[in-house]
C-alpha cells in the first residue's frame, strides 16, 4: 500500500507528539483503554523476541517448521514466537495509527469531540457522494482509489463494500446524537438543532439507499440493526421528554419515533428494489460462493487455533499460516487474507493472552452498556454521546464476526474515537467543579450533558 508511506511515519510523530503532552489525569479517566492499547503492543512485540530453538520448538503448532529446521540442517536456528516475523513487524507498525488517534483524542474536552464528531459525519457524506460519482462513472475508472477494490460497487474513499456499508450504517446514530447535542428545537430551522435535523435527515435519505446499492450483506444487516436500535434509543429519550403528558400522548409519542422509522426505511428499501438496485438483497436470499468459501474457513480456522493454543501462531500472520494448512477442498485461485471472523482470529494469532484483551474489551463496553441501560429516564438525554457511540461500536464489532473492517486504518482509529466516546471517562467533567455551593452542582451538570 502506497499509501503507508505516508500514513505510518506521520502516525508515529503523531504518537510521539501526544506522548509529550500526555498527562496523568488522562491515563486515569481512561485508563481500561490505554490498558487495552499497552497489552496489545506489548503482546506483539513478545513475538518479535527470538526464543532458543529448543524452547520454540516446544510451543505447538511449530511441527511442520521444526521438520523442515531438521530436514535442512537448522536446529540451531533461533526463531521469534510468531510463525511469519515480517507480517507480525507490519501488524505492530499498524498499531501507529489507532494508537496515535487514542492518545490525542482522550486529551480533548467536550467541545472539542462534538466538532470532531462533525467531522466524522462529514467525512461520512464525503463517502457517500464518492460511491455515487462511482456508480455514475466507469466501472473501472479513476475514481476508485484500489487496485484491488470492489468494481462497479459504490466503495467511496475504501476498497471494500464491505467496509463501507458497515461505516455509513454505523453513521446513524452519531448523526441523532450530532442532533441532540445542539441547542435549540428540531422544530425550528432557525435554530442549531433545526439546521442540524435537517441536514440528519438528508444524510439519512442518501445512506440507506447507497447501503442497500453496495450488495453488501454485511451492510444491509448491520443497517437493519442500526435503525432499529437507533430507533429504541429515540424513543426513550421522546418518552423520557414527554413523561409529564397525558398517558396517551406518552404513549403515542413512544410509538411514533420507532413507527416513522420502521416506515422510512421501508419505503426507501422498496423503492431501491423496485430500481433494481438492490444488491444487498439479491445476494442475500441468493447463492453467494464467495461467502459459502468464508463460511468453510471458520473450522479451518478453529482446528489451527487449537493447534497452536495457548500461544497462538503470531499477530497477523493469518495468511501464511493458513496456506499450510488449507485443504484441497477449499483452494481457489485468490489467497485467503483473513479469517472473515475476528473472534477466531485473534484466538489462532494472539493466542491466550490475545483472547483475554479481546473478552476484556467486551466486558468493558458490555457493562458501559448496561450502566446506561439502567440509568433513570432523566438522566438518558446526557448520555446520548455514550449510548449512541456504544451502538456504532457494536456495529462494528457484529460486522467483525463476518468479515475484517477493524483491521483498515481508518476504521480502526474510527472505532478508537467510538470507545473514547462510550467510555465512562468522557462523562466526566472537564472543568474542575465547584467544592461548594449549589452552583458548582449545576456548572457539572451542564459539562456531563455537554460531553
Amino acid at each position: 500500500m502506497q499509501s503507508l508511506i505516508l500514513l505510518r511515519p506521520v502516525s508515529l510523530l503523531a504518537l510521539g507528539y501526544g506522548l509529550l503532552t500526555l498527562s496523568r489525569e488522562h491515563i486515569r479517566r481512561y485508563w481500561p483503554l490505554v490498558t487495552i492499547a499497552g497489552t496489545t503492543v506489548v503482546l506483539t512485540t513478545v513475538h518479535l523476541i527470538p526464543l532458543p530453538p529448543g524452547v520454540w520448538q516446544s510451543f505447538p503448532g511449530r511441527e511442520v517448521v521444526a521438520d523442515l529446521d531438521a530436514l535442512l540442517g537448522l536446529n540451531d536456528q533461533w526463531r521469534p514466537l510468531t510463525l511469519d516475523p515480517q507480517t507480525t513487524r507490519n501488524a505492530l507498525f499498524a498499531l501507529a495509527a489507532p494508537c496515535a488517534v487514542l492518545i490525542l483524542a482522550i486529551q480533548l474536552d467536550a467541545r472539542q469531540r462534538e466538532r470532531l464528531l462533525t467531522f466524522i459525519l462529514g467525512l461520512g457524506v464525503l463517502t457517500a457522494l464518492w460511491g455515487l460519482l462511482q456508480l455514475m462513472g466507469n466501472p473501472r475508472g479513476p475514481l476508485y482509489l484500489y487496485s484491488l477494490t470492489s468494481y462497479g460497487s459504490p466503495v467511496g474513499l475504501f476498497a471494500n463494500r464491505n467496509h463501507q456499508a458497515v461505516f455509513l450504517a454505523s453513521l446513524i446514530p452519531m448523526m441523532y446524537c450530532w442532533v441532540q447535542l445542539a441547542q435549540g428545537s428540531w422544530k425550528d430551522i432557525g435554530t442549531t438543532k433545526g439546521k442540524r435535523s435537517a441536514m440528519a435527515t438528508g444524510g439519512m435519505l442518501l445512506l440507506i439507499p447507497l447501503i442497500l446499492i453496495t450488495g453488501s450483506r454485511a451492510g444491509l444487516l448491520t443497517l437493519v440493526l442500526s435503525v432499529c436500535v437507533t430507533a429504541v434509543l429515540i424513543t426513550a429519550i421522546t418518552s423520557a421528554g414527554a413523561r409529564r403528558r397525558t398517558r396517551r400522548s406518552s404513549a403515542l409519542a413512544r410509538i411514533a419515533p420507532a413507527a416513522v422509522a420502521a416506515v422510512v426505511v421501508a419505503g426507501l428499501g422498496l423503492v431501491t428494489i423496485g430500481l433494481g438496485r438492490d444488491r444487498a438483497f439479491e445476494r442475500l436470499i441468493g447463492s453467494d460462493p464467495i461467502a459459502d468459501t468464508r463460511a468453510d474457513l471458520l473450522p479451518a480456522t478453529w482446528r489451527i487455533a487449537v493447534d497452536a493454543f495457548p500461544w497462538g501462531t503470531g499477530i497477523g500472520s493469518f495468511d501464511d499460516v493458513y496456506r499450510m494448512h488449507e485443504s484441497d477442498a477449499l483452494l481457489r485461485p485468490e489467497y485467503v487474507n483473513h479469517a472473515h471472523n475476528d473472534l477466531l482470529e485473534v484466538l489462532m494469532t494472539g493466542g491466550l493472552l490475545g483472547a483475554l484483551i479481546l473478552l476484556f474489551g467486551i466486558m468493558l463496553f458490555t457493562a458501559r452498556g448496561w450502566a446506561i441501560w439502567r440509568e433513570r429516564k432523566a438522566e438518558i438525554r446526557a448520555n446520548i454521546g455514550p449510548a449512541a457511540a456504544l451502538i456504532a461500536l457494536a456495529i462494528l464489532f457484529i460486522a467483525s464476526l463476518i468479515d475484517y473492517p477493524l483491521r483498515v486504518p481508518a476504521l480502526a482509529s474510527y472505532a478508537v474515537l467510538l470507545a473514547i466516546w462510550a467510555s465512562k471517562g468522557s462523562y466526566v467533567t472537564d472543568a474542575p467543579p465547584r467544592e461548594h455551593g449549589p452552583r458548582g452542582t449545576k456548572t457539572r451538570q451542564r459539562s456531563e450533558q455537554s460531553s
